[in-house]
């Protein structure tokens, strides 16, 4: 079946023709134009799919589209090819589908060029109280309307009450209507964990020029730049599926754990996959747990892919006698709920990697020992540096040249129908 690409369809906040318009430019040239990149994503399950660009970027600006515009037939998946996230120079908006926020930040530093990709990209939480320099404001939106009446209040009143740090009177002045556009964009400091403007520094906007400014920004500069490139005369398809990589023989046979719903899936897609929903025409086992977790910092020796969610599965034969309690995953603690044995069948390698659980081991050994006594638990340090000695051994399952000490089979797709079988399960009848 094939995979319905999303484009941006919605026309709720002024800057989303524009970026329409962007996306539609840039597959006209087959999304190859000089100082843009552009980063897909793919989502879906089973025979309900889609494939969207999820990031747009260049030197000064960068689009991230992942706001809800429906509901997708069956109401398992929602469209979210909207535009969410706008950069320009100096300045980045966050938009939602139901009209909370927007959340608008400045920039205040004294070093564009130096800032500008930890502007782009960086985390703008808590900076004033982690200690980081001055970089940029935030702005939350807000109301101008009193809470309890109808006048709106003036420039001088809202500066007061800033000075005076009076909270409930900004409370009054800051509150917004659920569903309804804040027509301002008043300064906020999180609490004291951000940074409050200084000097002639803006306290607030008003959210229909901000909106308005990164639209001409967009048409004026970005989608100019764009059509400037001329269109070619031979289409590219990109998304062409890439060819079957054979599986390495030296890789026996596979088994994973199921849940009860996960099995009873697996027959009734194997009995008659036209009775499932098109979302559920896959197999789905586990919950795609990492390699290493989101908290584990990258030094730059850990392969990116270890951070995604695998299938684990250990390697050996299992038949209907074999003890599920004879048997292991490395690094994979089986749940109580996981009460059925899958035999899995791969019909190719691709995006299936393997990895060697025993660096894991024998790091946690180390450090424990040489853990103090009166200490029984590890330091979130120690837990990463454990994890990353296990992520490190991460490839590519066709790549393997053999010699793990215990190696884990890790699948990053989904399963048809024809690459398992149930073989054990307390519900097999």
């Amino acid at each position: 079946m094939e995979m319905e690409f999303l484009y941006p369809q919605s026309e709720q906040f002024p800057f989303d023709r524009v970026c329409a318009d962007i996306v539609n430019a840039l597959e006209q040239r087959n999304w190859q134009v000089p100082g843009i990149e552009v980063e897909f994503d793919v989502y879906g399950s089973g025979e309900q799919k889609f494939r969207l660009a999820r990031t747009i970027k260049g030197q000064d600006f960068k689009l991230y589209f992942c706001r809800r515009q429906r509901t997708m037939p069956g109401g398992r998946w929602n469209d979210t090819a909207a535009v969410s996230e706008i950069h320009i120079p100096q300045k980045e908006i966050h938009v939602c589908d139901d009209e909370s926020g927007p959340t608008f930040y400045l920039y205040v530093g004294n070093d564009w060029e130096r800032d500008r990709e930890e502007f782009m990209t960086g985390r703008k939480v808590n900076s004033k109280l982690n200690g980081e320099p001055r970089m940029y404001l935030e702005y939350k939106g807000a109301c101008d309307c009193r809470a309890t009446g109808g006048a709106a209040f003036g420039a001088v009143e809202f500066l007061t009450a800033q000075i005076r740090r009076d909270a409930d009177a900004l409370a009054r002045m800051t509150h917004s209507h659920k569903g309804r556009r804040s027509p301002l964009l008043v300064s906020n400091n999180d609490l004291g964990r951000g940074y409050d403007p200084e000097g002639d520094e803006p306290r607030r906007f008003k959210t229909v020029d901000v909106m308005a400014e990164f639209k001409r920004y967009l048409g004026d500069v970005v989608l100019k730049q764009i059509k400037l490139h001329p269109i070619p005369t031979e289409k590219v398809d990109l998304f062409a599926p890439p060819p079957a990589i054979p599986l390495p023989e030296s890789i026996g046979p596979l088994f994973c754990f199921a849940e009860h719903r996960e099995a009873q899936r697996i027959k009734q897609g194997q009995a008659d996959i036209q009775s499932l929903a098109p979302a559920d025409r896959s197999v789905e086992i586990g919950s795609g747990t990492r390699l290493a977790a989101w908290t584990v910092r990258n030094d730059g020796t850990v392969p990116d892919i270890a951070y995604e969610g695998f299938l684990w599965c250990g390697i050996g034969d299992v038949t209907a006698e074999t003890p599920i309690e004879s048997l292991q995953v490395p690094g994979h603690c089986r749940r109580s709920r996981e009460q059925f044995v899958v035999r899995v069948k791969l019909d190719r390698a691709n995006d299936i990697y393997i990895a060697d659980h025993g660096p894991y081991e024998k790091r946690r050994e180390e450090l424990g020992a040489a853990m103090e006594k009166e200490r029984s638990r590890f330091t979130d340090a120690e837990v990463s540096d454990f994890m990353c000695a296990r992520a490190r051994t991460i490839v590519p399952i066709s790549e393997y040249k053999g010699g793990y000490e215990k190696p884990v089979v890790l699948i990053n797709r989904e399963l048809s129908f024809d690459e398992v079988e149930l073989v054990s399960g307390p519900h097999n009848e």
